[in-house]
């Protein structure tokens, strides 16, 4: 049997949650909220 590849699927949405009210108010140019991201990938 040929092996098969490994799929990783990672529920963040806790992660991300967490980040959004853990670190102060970060915004883009635009104005939108970039704090989520910003804690979800660093």
């Amino acid at each position: 049997m040929p092996k098969r590849p490994t799929l990783f699927l990672i529920d963040g949405s806790s992660y991300i949650y967490r980040a959004f009210f853990a670190l102060p108010h970060l915004s883009n140019s635009y104005g939108l909220p970039t704090n989520a991201i910003y804690g979800f990938i660093t």
